[in-house]
């Protein structure tokens, strides 16, 4: 199973119980998502639950092409 690179989140396990109170185990699994990241100052997949990624804990570059589209889009006018 993946587990986060940042803060090493990874499965959890316990027991379901049913309204009649069986008992049965059970996994919690954390969102994990893989995303591309700049760890060192170069680019690379690393698995990231979702509360690292909002935090603001993981470095992503969302900029790098937008300004190349918008000169395709002023050099078609």
């Amino acid at each position: 199973m993946a587990k986060c690179e940042v803060c090493g989140k990874g499965v959890a396990f316990g027991i379901k119980v049913s309204h009649s109170h069986r008992r049965s185990n059970r996994m919690w699994k954390p969102n994990i998502k893989r995303v591309r990241a700049i760890v060192n100052g170069e680019h690379k997949k690393v698995y990231v639950c979702t509360r690292c990624l909002r935090s603001g804990k993981v470095e992503r570059n969302y900029g790098s092409a937008a300004p190349v589209a918008a000169e395709a889009i002023v050099a078609a006018e």
